[in-house]
C-alpha cells in the first residue's frame, strides 16, 4: 500500500467520524458535513485515485520489456 493511500485511509476514518448520516438506504447515503470537510474529502479521494494509478503503472513498468531511448521516444510519440 502506498503512503498516499495510507494517509487517505487515516484521514477518511477521521472524516467519517465527524459527519452526520442523515439518511441511508440501499442505493445512497445522505450525510451532512461542512464545506471545508467536503473539500478535504474530495482532495483525499483524488489523492487516492492518483496513488492507485501510480501503483498500477509501477507494476506495468516492472513487467514491460526494456526499450532503447529511440524506441521509448517513438512509443511516446504514438501516444
Amino acid at each position: 500500500m502506498s503512503k498516499k493511500s495510507i494517509i487517505f485511509a487515516a484521514e477518511f476514518k477521521k472524516t467519517i467520524s465527524t459527519m452526520c448520516v442523515l439518511e441511508r438506504n440501499t442505493r445512497s447515503i445522505t450525510v451532512r458535513m461542512s464545506p471545508r470537510r467536503w473539500d478535504r474529502f474530495v482532495e483525499l479521494e483524488q489523492a487516492y485515485r492518483v496513488a492507485t494509478a501510480v501503483v498500477r503503472a509501477k507494476r506495468e513498468c516492472e513487467t514491460a520489456p526494456s526499450m532503447s531511448v529511440d524506441e521509448a521516444m517513438q512509443f511516446i510519440k504514438q501516444l
